[in-house]
């Protein structure tokens, strides 16, 4: 019987599986990834147009380094499995968040942490929600939407609609970064101590006038998760199941609660590396996993635009912001490569480059630290460099 997502009260499933390593003379050398049941096709990288040198060069210089703190690198081409490579590392613990966990060898069967990736993950869950009819107008107001909460939606605050919340562009404060998460006064921590969070997120202060600047918001996206469940009177994590991770063949996976037995959609998620990237080949594939449209193309499309600008002063370091969609051009041998992204807390990136056909996956434990490897300059200094 398949293993749905589930709520985070399970424990973690850990399988052993050969993880990189050396030969003889201390050098790593690329292998093509193990065919699992999970409905991906794997390949050599060397057939996908990927310098395999260049990949083992990669993993040389991180296994080299100390304290880089990657769990695993994935690399998808041409529809692809081509490199999947998993490392050791603590398991991710939220007693406090953020902290040590077990160490273990991560595989491809461990549920990782997704953090903020897991805005992506609801975005595409809203997407859903849009093509199958119980979301028709992306401009409807959140006050209409939810009219017990017209005491605190007033003035300016009344306009605040779905595609605001879609593009951190409410207008409303946020502020999860001064105090850390084990602070009451993190407005992220305040999501779990209370019984009504979105009255916490909409209560907060309106600094601008709604869709006008962007502000990274993790409260806007518990709100896109409280209207799924809205509009289709199921949990967020029951309409995911049957209309989404169910036609993706998810078989693993958790998701976090907050109050008011709400799912906690900005950061919640755990899903295993292979999994997660389904997600980026649906939005690679119009919308199709197999013979299956579960979201539609016109959303994609919508969904990777450059809706606003975040002007630099974001983490990670993206130009623009789409619907829960970080945008970025990287560049590598003179060549300029349009990127949309995955990003969460620890350093989980998932990039996904359209117009080449790949998608490039990093999870991590860097909760507290900066880590001593950069993820982007490793996509760019040997990944892209690698195209053949």
């Amino acid at each position: 019987m398949k293993r749905k997502v589930k709520i985070i009260l399970l424990s973690i499933l850990v399988l052993s599986v050969p993880h990189c390593t050396r030969d003889e003379t201390g050098l790593y050398h690329y292998r093509t990834p193990e065919t699992a049941s999970d409905g991906w096709v794997v390949a050599k990288a060397g057939d996908t147009g990927l310098n395999q040198g260049m990949l083992s060069d990669m993993m040389n210089y991180i296994i080299d380094t100390e304290d880089h703190n990657i769990h695993n690198i994935l690399i998808f081409k041409d529809n692809k499995l081509v490199f999947e490579e998993y490392f050791e590392g603590y398991l991710y613990s939220s007693n406090p968040p953020g902290s040590n966990g077990e160490y273990i060898q991560y595989d491809r069967e461990t549920d990782h942490y997704l953090a903020s990736v897991s805005k992506t993950v609801t975005s595409a869950i809203f997407g859903v929600a849009v093509k199958l009819g119980y979301i028709t107008d992306i401009h409807e107001k959140v006050v209409d939407i939810f009219p017990e909460y017209t005491d605190i939606l007033t003035g300016e605050k009344a306009d605040i609609d779905i595609e605001h919340l879609l593009t951190m562009t409410p207008g409303l404060s946020w502020d999860e970064n001064t105090y850390p998460y084990t602070d009451p006064r993190n407005d992220v921590t305040a999501l779990f101590n209370t019984d009504d969070p979105l009255r916490h997120i909409l209560n907060n202060a309106l600094l601008s006038t709604p869709g006008t600047e962007f502000l990274y918001n993790s409260g806007a996206t518990n709100v896109l998760g409280a209207i799924i469940e809205e509009k289709t009177g199921m949990s967020l994590l029951d309409f995911g199941n049957e209309h989404f991770f169910e036609p993706l063949n998810v078989s693993g996976g958790l998701w976090q609660k907050m109050g008011g037995d709400l799912f906690f959609a900005s950061g919640g998620v755990f899903l295993r590396p292979r999994e997660l990237a389904k997600i980026g080949y649906v939005y690679l594939n119009e919308g199709y996993w197999g013979n299956q449209q579960v979201i539609t193309s016109d959303w994609i499309d919508d969904s990777v635009a450059p809706h606003i600008a975040t002007h630099g002063r974001t983490l990670p370091p993206a130009t623009h912001y789409g619907y829960q969609w970080w945008l970025k051009d990287f560049s590598a041998s003179g060549t300029v490569y349009h990127c949309f992204l995955a990003a969460g807390w620890g350093d989980q990136y998932m990039f996904v480059f359209p117009d080449i056909d790949m998608i490039v996956l990093f999870n991590g434990g860097n909760y507290f630290s900066a880590g001593s490897i950069n993820q982007f300059g490793v996509v760019e200094d040997y990944i892209l460099a690698a195209l053949e």
